[in-house]
């Protein structure tokens, strides 16, 4: 039963990422299903994601005093329903309805199942921990692509059965039982420290909006360099999340034994260099390789940034609002970078990588104590 519960606590990672970047390589299509413009296509994407962050900012104070399991298994008795209710609605404004009740659904789930994770793993393991579950965030991130692509030869609906199912499982499984965050033996005591946790929110804002929120500009960018479809823009996308499920546990660990600054300081750099040659890339197999690299130096700076703040006084309840600020650059993404992708061309994607030295810059000035956990 415990091995359920662990896997369940690995699910929950997996199906928000999954479930919010679902539409990503099949905008096109999803268009045509319900008769709108792709550019109002993409405010699907904001629809899920913009509930999510606002809720996100509040979450994890407003369940600070209760049991997380209880809070968890009520936002995917949320989930599932809404879930099948996506496969089958026929009009637009349901699906955006639906949709994001999922995204606030899951602004409970993805800081409360983190908070579990820091009561059950032990503290020189929590970057470890903090990594296996980025990896799994990052598989939905991954896996989403390729089966929305596919699943758009019969159907795109077809990929929120994923959904649906990773949410009865989770509410079969159940999770374990830990202390609230108000009453948890593992809280760090001591002022909140304002200025650190606001350039750790900047740098959230920073990744979501110049790296994680950019798979849909990334498919776009391949469909009209090399002219591919559905499955091949899918395939490149889901390359990003192949790279960062791989990598997101090492990262975890290099911030156990180096400390959050080196690794925040230096994945930011990373993004930025693939970020800057993903429009000049001659090859399709070579957008693919720096998109990779852009999205698992993405999730480490998350990651790291997770780290930072759960460690620091006040972190579980912080923790729910610092990651808000990574989904309001999620959601942002489509709005911000598709006008600047129509007028100017694949240089949108030099646009992020300067945001992206700009968040190097400020991890590397933040004057939070950053040691080895």
């Amino acid at each position: 039963m415990r091995r359920l519960q662990m896997a369940a606590i690995l699910v929950g990672g997996f199906v928000g990422p999954f479930t919010g970047q679902a539409l990503a390589v099949v905008l096109p299509e999803f268009a045509e299903t319900f008769d709108i413009s792709v550019s109002r296509a993409a405010w699907t994407m904001t629809a899920y994601l913009l509930p999510f962050s606002v809720m996100m900012l509040v979450s994890g104070r407003l369940v600070r005093g209760i049991h997380p399991h209880k809070v968890v298994w009520a936002a995917y008795a949320v989930t599932l329903p809404m879930a099948l209710l996506l496969l089958v609605t026929p009009s637009w404004p349901l699906f955006l309805l639906c949709y994001s009740t999922i995204g606030v659904a899951n602004a409970f789930t993805t800081p409360v199942l983190q908070n579990i994770l820091r009561e059950l793993a032990p503290p020189q393991e929590l970057g470890k921990a903090l990594g296996t579950y980025a990896a799994m965030q990052s598989l939905g991130m991954l896996s989403a692509p390729l089966v929305s692509g596919l699943s758009s030869l019969v159907s795109w609906r077809l990929t929120f059965l994923v959904t649906a199912a990773s949410a009865a499982f989770i509410l079969l499984a159940r999770l374990p039982v830990v202390p609230p965050p108000a009453t948890s033996p593992q809280k760090v005591s001591g002022r909140v420290q304002w200025g650190p946790t606001v350039i750790h929110m900047v740098t959230g804002f920073i990744v979501g909006v110049g790296i994680i929120g950019l798979g849909f500009l990334t498919a776009l960018q391949v469909g009209d360099a090399f002219g591919l479809g559905p499955v091949g823009r899918g395939l490149v996308v889901m390359c990003g999340g192949a790279a960062a499920f791989f990598a997101s546990r090492r990262i975890g660990s290099m911030a156990d034994r180096y400390g959050t600054r080196t690794v925040l300081v230096a994945s930011s750099a990373l993004a930025a260099v693939a970020l800057f040659l993903l429009p000049i890339a001659p090859w399709a197999v070579a957008a693919a390789l720096v998109w990779a690299a852009a999205v698992s130096a993405g999730q480490g700076i998350q990651a790291t940034v997770n780290l930072a703040v759960i460690n620091a006084p006040g972190g579980s309840s912080l923790i729910s609002t610092v990651q808000a600020f990574r989904f309001f650059g999620s959601a942002a993404a489509p709005v911000l970078f598709l006008p600047v992708y129509l007028g100017i061309g694949p240089a949108a994607f030099w646009v992020a990588a300067a945001a992206l030295l700009l968040a190097a810059a400020l991890q590397w000035i933040n004057p939070q104590r950053m040691a080895p956990s």
